[in-house]
C-alpha cells in the first residue's frame, strides 16, 4: 500500500512553473512578465516540460539509460550501463551502476537518496547499507539535471536571479534544503548547457549537450533530454556518459526508504 501511494503522488503532484497560466480562466488578471518568469517558461516550453492546454509541467518522473566513464577515487572506469531513476517530488534518485572494477571484473553500485535519506543498494530495493555523507550531493545531482533546474528555480522564488549578456542566460538560484547554490548557463535556443552547483567547499561542474527525445522512434514524447552529459567535481571529470535512451512518459519511479535506512544513527544530522 506504501509503494503504491507513493507512485501515485510522484505521478499526480504537479510543479508549475511562474507565468503558465492555464487557458481561459476568464478575465483573472496575469501578473507582469519578469525576466525570471519568462526564462524559466522558454526553458521549460523549450524541453517539452509543459503539458496539456494549461501548459503545467507534469514531469514528475524520467529514467534514462546510459553508458560511458566514471572516475572512482582517481581510477577511471568503464561504465557498461548506467540507469538514472529520477522523481522529483520525492525527491529521490536511484543510480544503478556497471562499472569495471578494481579486479578488472564488472561491479554493479546502485547509489540512492530519497529526502534526506541516502544509501547503498546490492540490487535494486534489496540489500540497503546506509551512506549519510552522500545525501547532500545525491540531492544536489537532481536539482543540476536540466528539469530539476527549471522546478528548484521556481521554487526558489525572487531568490532566482537572472543575468543576459551576448546571447546568453545565466540564472542562479539557492536550494535551501542543502544548503547549496546553482548556477544554470542557458543559450540562445533556451537549453541548459551547463550547470555548478557550490555546497560548502564542493563545486560540482555538469556540462550538457545534444538534447533530443530519447524515448524511441514509437515511444516520442517531445520531452527533451541532453544526450551527453559529463560532470565535474573540483574540476576533474568523474562521469562522462551518453545517452542511448529515455522514458519520460513519467515510468514507475520510487525510492522508500528501507527500515533500517529511517532507523540508522546520523542520517538526519548529516542531511540537514
Amino acid at each position: 500500500m506504501r509503494l503504491k501511494a507513493l507512485a501515485c503522488a510522484a505521478l499526480v503532484a504537479i510543479l508549475t512553473a511562474p507565468a503558465m497560466y492555464a487557458q481561459g480562466r476568464g478575465n483573472m488578471p496575469k501578473p507582469p512578465e519578469t525576466p525570471l518568469s519568462k526564462t524559466l517558461y522558454n526553458v521549460a516550453d523549450t524541453m517539452g516540460m509543459l503539458r496539456e492546454a494549461n501548459e503545467a509541467d507534469h514531469i514528475a518522473t524520467i529514467r534514462y539509460w546510459a553508458a560511458g566513464t566514471m572516475t572512482v577515487n582517481g581510477q577511471t572506469m568503464k561504465v557498461s550501463n548506467y540507469v538514472g531513476n529520477v522523481n522529483y517530488h520525492v525527491p529521490g534518485m536511484r543510480a544503478d551502476i556497471t562499472r569495471g572494477g578494481a579486479d578488472g571484473k564488472a561491479e554493479r553500485v546502485i547509489e540512492v537518496v530519497s529526502g534526506k535519506y541516502a544509501w547503498n543498494e546490492t540490487m535494486p530495493g534489496v540489500g540497503a547499507t546506509p551512506a549519510p555523507a552522500t545525501a547532500n550531493m545525491r540531492q544536489l545531482a537532481i536539482w543540476m539535471l536540466p528539469e530539476g533546474v527549471v522546478k528548484a528555480a521556481t521554487a526558489a522564488g525572487a531568490a532566482a536571479k537572472v543575468t543576459m549578456a551576448n546571447g546568453t542566460t545565466t540564472l542562479t538560484f539557492p536550494v535551501a534544503s542543502i544548503n547549496a547554490t546553482i548556477t544554470a548557463t542557458i543559450d540562445a535556443k533556451n537549453f541548459i548547457t551547463q550547470v555548478e552547483g557550490r555546497m560548502g567547499n564542493t563545486v560540482v561542474t555538469t556540462t550538457y549537450s545534444e538534447y533530443g527525445d530519447y524515448n524511441g522512434s514509437d515511444y516520442l514524447s517531445d520531452v527533451l533530454f541532453p544526450k551527453h552529459i559529463v560532470q565535474k567535481v573540483g574540476g576533474v571529470t568523474t562521469l562522462d556518459i551518453t545517452l542511448s535512451k529515455t522514458n519520460t512518459y513519467n515510468p514507475y519511479v520510487i525510492m522508500p526508504v528501507p527500515d533500517n535506512i529511517a532507523g540508522a544513527a546520523g542520517q538526519s544530522a548529516a542531511a540537514r
